[in-house]
């Protein structure tokens, strides 16, 4: 299976973050699948429109945005990215997607209207958190040894994976927690 064309800037920033160029530690559909399993899918998103005023006076409505980031983009088709007007329907072209930044511009004003956006939101520093603890994983049957007085060190590898992991954990999306009541025993 191709990893969805609408995958590509994700993928690439994902395999910037976890260091995995040159020697490729992840297929773009492994990368994929650890970008899946930090997903996030919404419906109906209303976006927020941003006045720009251009002249004595005169306003034009062309930037839209909503609260997701990271987003898959438009070549993956409407099953990820879905973009409309209050009556239902799909707005096809006539805009730029900054996906990084969950931000549509459009090319004409578009007057305030209403805007509306399905779509798939990526937690990208979780999905790298996870990469770093997969990459620790491959290169598990490492140890540290000597040889001719020249000492070999794998543990300050997998130090070092962790920590990155560790790191993006705390850029990352926060999750919700379950709260339990006390009073109920």
């Amino acid at each position: 299976m191709a990893a969805r064309d609408g995958m590509t800037s994700l993928i690439a920033q994902f395999r910037n973050l976890v260091s995995d160029t040159g020697t490729v530690a992840f297929t773009d559909d492994r990368a994929q699948e650890i970008l899946d399993a930090q997903r996030v899918s919404f419906y109906q998103q209303s976006l927020a429109v941003t006045a720009q005023q251009i002249a004595a006076g005169t306003v034009v409505y062309h930037t839209y945005a909503g609260p997701y980031r990271n987003l898959e983009g438009t070549a993956s088709g409407t099953a990820a990215f879905r973009l409309f007007d209050s009556q239902g329907s799909v707005i096809a072209g006539g805009y730029t997607l900054d996906a990084q930044n969950g931000r549509v511009t459009f090319t004409a004003d578009q007057a305030g209207s209403a805007r509306y956006l399905d779509g798939r939101s990526y937690d990208l520093y979780g999905a790298v958190a996870d990469g770093w603890r997969e990459k620790a994983g491959q290169q598990a049957g490492g140890y540290d040894f000597r040889v001719e007085g020249r000492a070999y060190s794998r543990s300050q590898w997998f130090k070092h994976c962790f920590d990155m992991a560790k790191q993006y954990d705390l850029m990352a999306r926060p999750t919700q927690a379950v709260i339990e009541r006390s009073d109920t025993c």
